[in-house]
């Protein structure tokens, strides 16, 4: 197994930050992404709390050794599930690839909190798992993983960024 942990700040209140939490996408840089399905959007009456479940289908990005190796296929699905409590403004964000569990599995922790007036906390937590039998392979695939995982995470950040500050900070517009 291994674990990816990243803390950053969004420039923005958290606020402003939980509003545009499901228009993440489409944006400049996040090109992988090519589809957001909602499957399900619900508010607690009692809490207040909205739960979103959207299907995101990506382009796939595992490393070329394995797409050649395995034969996968170039799309891949991932099932999020978000919790945005507005009483606390903070966020969860839970995800898990659907494809390829079979090879690898990554389950992703996100959480959003204020962390001045002005700013908003990011926190990101993800395992990757292999059950691949073998456990050299294992090893690798978890560790390309891994690295594919850390060289998005930069990418990821400005996209969000680009998409919180209405689609003109510093990339491309659509």
């Amino acid at each position: 197994m291994k674990v990816f942990e990243n803390d950053l700040t969004y420039d923005f209140p958290a606020q402003h930050t939980l509003n545009f939490l499901h228009r993440k996408y489409p944006n400049p840089f996040a090109t992988h992404v090519y589809s957001v399905d909602t499957i399900s959007r619900t508010v607690d009456p009692d809490s207040g709390i909205m739960r979103s479940e959207r299907l995101i289908g990506v382009q796939q990005g595992a490393p070329k050794w394995i797409t050649k190796l395995f034969h996968l296929p170039p799309t891949a699905f991932v099932r999020e599930i978000v919790f945005v409590d507005p009483a606390t403004t903070t966020a969860m964000s839970m995800s898990v690839n659907l494809s390829l569990a079979q090879y690898i599995s990554c389950l992703e922790l996100i959480t959003y909190s204020p962390q001045s007036p002005t700013s908003t906390h990011f926190h990101q937590r993800a395992m990757l798992i292999s059950g691949f039998p073998t456990k050299m392979v294992a090893r690798r695939i978890e560790q390309a993983s891994l690295d594919r995982f850390k060289a998005n995470a930069g990418v990821g950040k400005k996209g969000f960024d680009w998409v919180l500050s209405g689609g003109q900070s510093g990339g491309p517009k659509l």
